[in-house]
């Protein structure tokens, strides 16, 4: 993660522009010196939002690396414990379906506190769990209360100018990509030298530090007055009349199961006899990432303009080919990397282009738009991670790798018709 979190860092010092000066919640506006990011943001805003996305989200991803050491620790078969990644996952989604668009009436700070507070909570209570029926309550809840991201993603955005969204957003998601690279590396590294559940304890101690550094935030102006209920009333008409973001989000989702296919299987795959890589080792996969959240950063520039199909359309075939080469020629090492490289760096533009797209449907519902295209993405992502494990186990390494590339392909055919 700290790769990851330093190419964000240097990005935004290097990148950021002087832009209009926000309004503050009394209409008053702040000195231009003071708002050096593309949204508004201070430079350091900007930076701790994109720690801020990484640090939330890395919690839906610890699981991947350590799913042997949870088989034996709580006395269950690999492809039970292969099952925990799509729990956590539905965790994730419910949260995007019921807590997402409360920004539009809660606001930003109350609604953080909310979710940091149960963040803690579910993390206390994976880290002493003594029984797998516990861990898959304490998942679930992790998953509901590290959506964080996508809440800083739709406020960021409206506080941004309309030709500045794309940028704004591309350098949060490089944050939360650089928070699913560091959780793989860091899951597998903590775990060979503390066990695996010094992971939650960390994760426990940078949710504190993220949410003391974000409380100089602006608030983002509420948009209007309905009603919690009548927000999510409203979800099913906004889907309805946007065809844009119904084709971001299934081109999105296509790409997300098989990228999770691929995760799930590849660490059972590479700690098993075929390879016998240690915990640590597999950790070390997520490395590639870091080659993924770098290409996110550089194709920012590019997301506000006529480019965003295109680059989904790419995206998603280099997706397909890094998992085409990982699954045929999966007993070589290099071919193993190579292949997750591409899939990774795909994954991320994939993401960032669809969700630029979606958000800049309908700018005064941006958190409801979030809500309905990340629900979309993560619920195909537990799909694919409860198929990786199911296909891993009855099917083996190739099957499955093939079967990510196929949902990957399809991800790209939808882009071509957007």
């Amino acid at each position: 993660m700290v790769f990851d979190l330093l190419l964000v860092y240097l990005h935004c010092r290097g990148m950021a522009d002087v832009t209009q000066a926000p309004r503050r919640l009394d209409g008053t506006k702040t000195k231009l010196a003071d708002t050096l990011g593309p949204s508004g943001l201070s430079k350091g805003q900007v930076t701790w939002m994109s720690v801020a996305a990484g640090v939330s989200v890395a919690n839906v991803y610890y699981l991947q690396p350590l799913l042997r050491p949870l088989a034996a620790s709580f006395g269950v078969s690999d492809a039970l414990a292969g099952l925990l990644p799509m729990i956590t996952m539905v965790g994730y989604a419910a949260g995007l379906l019921l807590v997402v668009p409360a920004l539009e009436r809660t606001g930003l700070h109350r609604l953080m506190r909310w979710l940091n507070a149960g963040r803690l909570f579910a993390l206390a209570l994976a880290a002493s769990a003594t029984d797998y029926a516990l861990f898959v309550v304490a998942s679930v809840l992790l998953g509901a209360t590290s959506v964080l991201a996508q809440i800083l993603m739709p406020a960021a955005a409206s506080l941004a100018p309309r030709e500045a969204v794309g940028r704004t957003t591309a350098r949060i998601t490089a944050g939360l990509f650089g928070g699913i690279v560091g959780a793989r590396v860091i899951a597998g590294a903590l775990d060979g030298l503390l066990g695996w559940r010094s992971v939650y304890v960390l994760s426990a101690l940078m949710t504190l530090l993220v949410h003391v550094a974000l409380r100089g935030l602006p608030e983002p102006p509420v948009r209007h007055g309905l009603g919690y209920r009548a927000l999510l009333a409203s979800l099913l008409p906004l889907l309805r009349g946007q065809r844009g973001l119904r084709r971001a989000a299934l081109t999105a989702a296509a790409g997300f199961a098989g990228f999770n296919v691929f995760w799930t299987a590849v660490t059972l795959y590479v700690t098993g006899p075929a390879h016998r890589w240690s915990t640590t080792s597999a950790g070390l996969l997520g490395l590639v990432g870091v080659v993924g959240t770098a290409t996110v950063l550089a194709i920012g520039r590019f997301l506000d303009g006529r480019m965003r199909r295109r680059l989904a359309v790419a995206a998603a075939g280099t997706m397909a080919l890094g998992l085409l080469i990982a699954g045929v020629w999966g007993l070589s090492a290099g071919a193993l990397i190579g292949g997750a490289l591409l899939l990774d760096s795909g994954a991320r533009v994939s993401n960032v282009a669809n969700q630029t797209h979606a958000l800049t449907q309908h700018p005064e519902a941006r958190a409801r738009l979030n809500t309905l295209y990340m629900t979309a993405y993560f619920a195909a992502g537990s799909l694919g991670s409860a198929a990786g494990a199911l296909l891993f186990a009855h099917g083996g390494w190739t099957v499955t790798a093939l079967v990510a590339a196929a949902l990957a392909a399809l991800g790209a055919a939808l882009a071509a018709r957007t």
